[in-house]
């Protein structure tokens, strides 16, 4: 195999946005610490992805102290979302898995992110990746878990 050689890391703080390069990063049992901890879904609650959405590429997610984010899309003006307080949990669906997300607060993430894509969508956060998403048992050790991520930890 010879030396190999990690030559960039990448994180997605929201699912389906653009991703953001670290220097370093800590691994946590579910991923990147950081990683796909955030997404949107539509006004059924199923996640809305590029695929549906390309123009979510354009979208930036910036990782701040302690969870927060910097939203960026050309021709917008910048928003920061910090972590939600604990309270309320809303289902959502992440392909075929059923979990339960933490809204944005208030409205300014919903609609900056509604506003980019012309349809009605919301922000959610993933507050406890240690025991909202396991993996599928086939595929995992007891106990694993996962973000947003499509269905693995992404590290």
């Amino acid at each position: 195999m010879g030396n190999a050689r990690l030559q960039s890391i990448h994180v997605h703080p929201v699912k389906a946005f653009r991703g953001q390069t670290l220097r370093e990063a800590v691994v946590e049992p579910w991923g990147l610490a950081g990683d796909r901890r955030w997404m949107l879904v539509d006004d059924g609650g199923k996640v809305v992805t590029q695929r549906g959405q390309p123009r979510l590429a354009l979208a930036t997610a910036e990782l701040l102290p302690g969870g927060g984010l910097r939203l960026s899309a050309p021709g917008a003006e910048p928003l920061t979302v910090p972590v939600p307080r604990p309270g309320s949990t809303l289902p959502v669906e992440i392909f075929r898995d059923k979990v339960e997300a933490v809204p944005a607060e208030g409205e300014a993430a919903h609609a900056w992110c509604s506003d980019r894509l012309g349809v009605s969508v919301r922000l959610v956060h993933m507050d406890d990746p240690a025991t909202r998403r396991p993996v599928d048992p086939r595929y995992a050790l007891p106990g694993e878990t996962v973000s947003f991520a499509d269905g693995y930890p992404s590290c």
